[in-house]
Formats: C-alpha cells, structure tokens, sequence
C-alpha cells in the first residue's frame, strides 16, 4: 500500500503539469477558432450588371460571404426580376437563364 501512495505521490505533478498544458492549449486553439469563424463570417457586397437588351442595364446588389454566393443569389432575382414571377415560356426562359449567369460586370 506503501508503494503505491508513493507511486502516486510521484506520478502526481507530473499529471498536474500535464493537464496545466492540456487545459493551455485547448483554450489557445478556442481562440484561434475564434478568430478564423470572425474573419470568415464579414459579409460583403456584390453589384452584379446585367444586359437585358440592346438598351437596357439594371443592377443587382448582394451581401454575401464570397462571390459565388453573391452571384446565386443575384441570379434568381435578376431570372425574378425578367420573369415577373411568371412562366415565361421555353424560349424566353432560356434567353433570361443566359442573361442571369452572364452579368455583364460584377464588382
């Protein structure tokens, strides 16, 4: 029984030591967590010009996380905006697709 109380005596501030630096460096990567998640959670803003015809422009304005979520999104409303919400039929359906995924700039 001896022994092992001193076994465990000496084992002891070295488990100490141990979890001091466990516990140390879960919180240094929490933090580093943190700050990742800020820098990546900074929406921005997306302006997306489209063509409609000859004569017409209009712009679409997106916050978003990254430009390719911009750009979905500015594409269903630009489809929206040509649409009115209604079936256009094959024809212009497809005419207002190939407007939506090409603006004719993106800032």
């Amino acid at each position: 029984m001896r022994k092992l109380i001193n076994a465990l005596k000496a084992i002891s501030p070295f488990m100490m030591s141990l979890n001091i630096i466990i516990v140390g460096l879960t919180l240094s990567l929490s933090q580093l967590a943190k700050a990742a998640g800020k820098q990546s959670s900074a929406q921005k803003s997306y302006t997306f010009e489209y063509k409609a015809s000859a004569k017409s422009t209009f712009k679409i304005q997106k916050l978003a996380l990254s430009h390719d979520e911009a750009f979905k999104l500015a594409a269903k409303d630009c489809f929206n905006k040509l649409t009115g919400g209604k079936y256009p039929g094959e024809e212009k359906g497809l005419n207002y697709i190939d407007i939506c995924a090409n603006p004719k700039s993106s800032l």
